[in-house]
């Protein structure tokens, strides 16, 4: 698992109301009303990525609890990358 700062974990931890899965296989995360979206989307996918638990790339959304405000993120799974890199597959 990358690391990621004490910080931005805590930040994660401490912004996200919660997490909601499309039919189609998205993430979305609902924050605070108050927090910076552009911010939030780049914390929640250093996270995600740091964590490794989803083996499929997707488009996220964050949005805040009053639906005013949205941002996308690009999470990178790197898990087939990682394979050959490391010649794990062939």
């Amino acid at each position: 698992m990358s690391e990621i700062s004490k910080e931005t974990q805590a930040k994660f931890d401490q912004g996200i109301v919660e997490s909601i899965w499309s039919e189609n296989g998205e993430l979305s995360y609902v924050i605070k009303d108050g927090l910076n979206i552009e911010e939030y989307a780049i914390v929640i996918k250093e996270v995600l990525e740091s964590q490794k638990e989803i083996a499929h790339d997707f488009a996220g959304t964050v949005t805040n609890e009053s639906r005013t405000a949205f941002a996308k993120f690009e999470y990178k799974s790197g898990w087939f990358l990682e394979g050959l890199a490391d010649g794990e597959i062939e």
